[in-house]
């Protein structure tokens, strides 16, 4: 994962800006294989757009990714999320996953690039070093006491998991659209 793409604090990247960055790439790829429904609308089959969209997310060096090398990954990431407040099936999920794709944190060099993490050793496919990145922020997630602020949108019509990230913890839809189209209906059913 190339450090250059991620922000800079005093000139040096801070290693939870990477976690962060991987971990929202999983609950994102999570939700472009596993939601039958996004924003009140059927969920669209995943496209080569929708998945270096997500990469898009850690990166900004991505090619055009082959969305059937991310499905299965991606919807085990979003069933093991699915589980939360659960965490014991989430972790069986999630162990196998990283298990499936060799996750083997090491540090690499690219030519005239400074030492960077990897997340799956040199003999996967890309594919599989990105779901080994996102299995491993995942289980860090997982492990962490912020385990809870992985969330399922309360909004009908929209399956997607979001991260909370407000201080008092209330966020309750993945995005203001679901939000706003919550409240309208709110509105029209009080006043029919």
């Amino acid at each position: 994962m190339p450090w250059a793409d991620l922000p800079r604090h005093n000139g040096r990247v801070e290693a939870t800006d990477h976690l962060k960055a991987s971990l929202l790439a999983a609950i994102a790829l999570a939700n472009t294989f596993g939601s039958a429904w996004r924003q009140g609308r059927p969920a669209t089959a995943p496209s080569t757009e929708s998945v270096a969209d997500v990469l898009r997310l850690t990166t900004n060096r991505v090619g055009s990714p082959d969305p059937a090398e991310y499905a299965s990954g991606g919807k085990t990431l979003y069933d093991a999320l699915s589980h939360l407040p659960e965490v014991d099936p989430a972790v069986e999920l999630v162990n196998n996953l990283l298990r499936v794709t060799k996750a083997a944190p090491q540090l690499v060099r690219d030519d005239g690039a400074p030492w960077h993490l990897h997340f799956a050793g040199p003999d996967v496919s890309e594919a599989t070093g990105w779901l080994a990145e996102f299995a491993t922020a995942v289980a860090m997630l997982l492990g962490s006491d912020d385990a809870h602020r992985l969330r399922r949108c309360e909004a009908e019509r929209c399956e997607d998991l979001f991260l909370d990230a407000t201080k008092n913890r209330t966020q309750r839809f993945c995005s203001t659209a679901c939000q706003n189209r919550t409240k309208v209906a709110a509105h029209r059913a009080r006043t029919a």
